[in-house]
């Protein structure tokens, strides 16, 4: 057993302490020119806490008009609004950068347009996505040509 000073134990914390904030912040320092993250360091985990808000749909910008969609992950489920309704439904990190989205619960409050065309195309292409991507500060979420790009929200 190794002897310990009566200040290690709360040291160790600090450390602890400081590279979680480092881990949580350091993505909102990176350039939106930045290379997407090696394929071994990037978790869903590590993007645990952090909203997103999305800002283009299937390669198109969001219609004018029309609320974004925000997504946000909590360890195995993935939940948000969708443009009109709330969303919530289990995700499963099956490797680095590989996921499955399972069902997805949904209120069912009905939306003027484009409230409703964007939602539908949105959760469409949330539950087919398969690959997950970190780059230049932007959340990626895709499946072949399909791809959901967000953003965190400006503080």
């Amino acid at each position: 057993m190794f002897a310990s000073r009566p200040g290690d134990r709360f040291r160790a914390r600090g450390v602890l302490a400081v590279a979680a904030c480092l881990a949580l912040t350091g993505g909102a320092c990176a350039s939106r020119d930045a290379a997407p993250a090696a394929s071994g360091s990037l978790s869903l985990a590590a993007l645990a806490g952090t909203p997103w808000t999305l800002v283009s749909l299937g390669g198109q910008p969001l219609p004018p008009g029309a609320r974004p969609p925000t997504a946000a992950l909590d360890g195995a489920r993935v939940f948000g609004f969708g443009g009109c309704n709330r969303y919530t439904g289990p995700v499963e990190e099956r490797s680095s950068g590989a996921i499955t989205i399972g069902s997805l619960a949904v209120t069912k409050m009905a939306c003027p347009s484009p409230a409703m065309e964007v939602e539908d195309r949105y959760l469409a292409v949330l539950g087919r996505a398969t690959q997950y991507v970190l780059a230049g500060g932007r959340l990626v979420l895709s499946r072949s040509a399909s791809e959901l790009v967000f953003e965190r929200p400006a503080p």
